[in-house]
C-alpha cells in the first residue's frame, strides 16, 4: 500500500512540475510583447553580437580541434614511445593555441553577456510585477549593479569548470570498459548539470535583483529552489536542449563544409541556414534570461506565501496558548 502511494505521489509531483514548467514558459512568452522595444534592442545590440562571437569561435577553433584529435589518434598508434611522446607534446602546443583563442573571445563575450543579463532581468522582473520599465531605468540599473553579477559569474564559471571534470574522473577511476557505463555517466551527469545550472541561474538573477552576490547569491538560489526543484530541473533541461540543438546543427554544418573541402572561414562558409541559426541562438539567449527571471519570481512568490502561512499558524498557536492560560 505504501509503495503504491509513493508511486502515485511521484507521478503527481512530476505532473505538477510539468504544469509549472508550461506555466513559466507561457508567462515568459507573454513578457515579449510587454517589453518588445527593450528586448528587441537587447537582441540587436547584445545577444546577436554574442551569438556571432560564439559561433565565430566555434568555426575558428573547429579545424584546430580536429587537428588535435587527429594527432592524439596518431599518437596512440605510433610505433615507438619516443614518437608518441613527441606527437603528444605537439598536440599540447596546439591545444594551447585553442586556449589562447578562447581567452581572446572571452572578454567581449563576457561583456555582452553581462549587459544582456542585467537588461533582460531588470525589464522582465518589472514587467512580471506589472511595473513600467524605461530604457533610462535599465541603463541606470546596469550602471549600479554590474559588479554584483560580474562577481557572481566568476563563481558560476568556477563551479561549472569544477563539475565538468567530475564525469571524466569517474570514467578514469572506475573505468569505461563496463558496457553501458559511459552512457549512464553521461545521462546522470546531464541531469545533475541541469540542476546545477538551474541553481546558478537563479543566483545570477538574485545578484541583479537583490543586494547579494557570490556565494551568498548561490545560497539564496539554492533555497529558492525548494518546492520547485523538479520544475527547475525540467525547465533548465529544456532550455539547455534548445541551445544544444542549435549548436549541434551548426557543428553539423561545419563538418559538412569541412568534408566538402571548403575553407573554415566565417565569411566564406556563412549561408542562409547559418544566419538563421545565429539569429535563433541570440533569441534563445534572451528567452533563457526571461525564463530564468520568471522562474525566480515564481519561486519568490511561493516562498512569500509559505512564509505568510507559517506566520499565521504561529499566530494561531500563540492565541490558543494565551486563551489556555486565561482559562487557567
Amino acid at each position: 500500500m505504501s509503495e503504491r502511494s509513493s508511486v502515485v505521489s511521484v507521478s503527481f509531483n512530476t505532473k505538477s512540475a510539468l504544469c509549472c514548467c508550461l506555466k513559466i514558459l507561457t508567462e515568459s512568452l507573454k513578457i515579449f510583447p510587454r517589453n518588445k522595444y527593450i528586448l528587441l534592442l537587447t537582441f540587436i545590440l547584445l545577444t546577436l553580437p554574442l551569438s556571432l562571437l560564439h559561433f565565430s569561435l566555434s568555426l575558428t577553433s573547429y579545424p584546430i580541434k580536429s587537428q588535435i584529435l587527429h594527432m592524439e589518434l596518431v599518437a596512440t598508434r605510433a610505433s615507438t614511445h619516443f614518437e608518441s611522446r613527441q606527437i603528444w607534446r605537439d598536440s599540447r602546443e596546439v591545444a594551447l593555441s585553442v586556449f589562447r583563442l578562447k581567452l581572446l573571445y572571452f572578454l567581449p563575450s563576457n561583456f555582452f553577456s553581462l549587459i544582456a543579463a542585467i537588461t533582460v532581468v531588470i525589464s522582465t522582473e518589472s514587467a512580471y510585477t506589472k511595473r513600467s520599465t524605461t530604457l533610462q531605468h535599465v541603463v541606470s540599473a546596469v550602471i549600479s549593479t554590474w559588479y554584483r553579477p560580474l562577481l557572481t559569474s566568476w563563481y558560476i564559471y568556477t563551479f561549472l569548470l569544477l563539475y565538468s571534470s567530475v564525469p571524466h574522473m569517474l570514467l578514469a577511476v572506475i573505468g569505461s570498459s563496463i558496457p553501458g557505463f559511459r552512457f549512464v555517466v553521461w545521462v546522470v551527469g546531464l541531469g545533475i548539470e541541469s540542476y546545477i545550472i538551474a541553481v546558478l541561474g537563479l543566483a545570477l538573477v538574485v545578484s541583479i535583483t537583490e543586494n547579494e552576490f557570490g556565494l551568498d547569491a548561490i545560497r539564496i538560489g539554492w533555497r529558492l529552489m525548494e518546492g520547485r526543484r523538479i520544475c527547475g530541473w525540467f525547465l533548465f533541461g529544456f532550455m539547455a536542449a534548445v541551445t544544444a540543438a542549435i549548436g549541434w546543427r551548426m557543428e553539423g554544418l561545419m563538418v559538412a563544409s569541412n568534408d566538402s573541402a571548403e575553407e573554415a572561414k566565417w565569411i566564406e562558409t556563412v549561408g542562409w541556414e547559418k544566419v538563421v541559426l545565429v539569429g535563433l541562438y541570440g533569441v534563445a539567449i534572451v528567452w533563457g534570461f526571461v525564463v530564468t527571471t520568471v522562474f525566480y519570481c515564481e519561486c519568490v512568490k511561493l516562498h512569500v506565501v509559505g512564509r505568510s502561512e507559517a506566520e499565521e499558524e504561529e499566530e494561531q498557536e500563540l492565541q490558543k496558548q494565551e486563551e489556555g492560560s486565561l482559562d487557567c
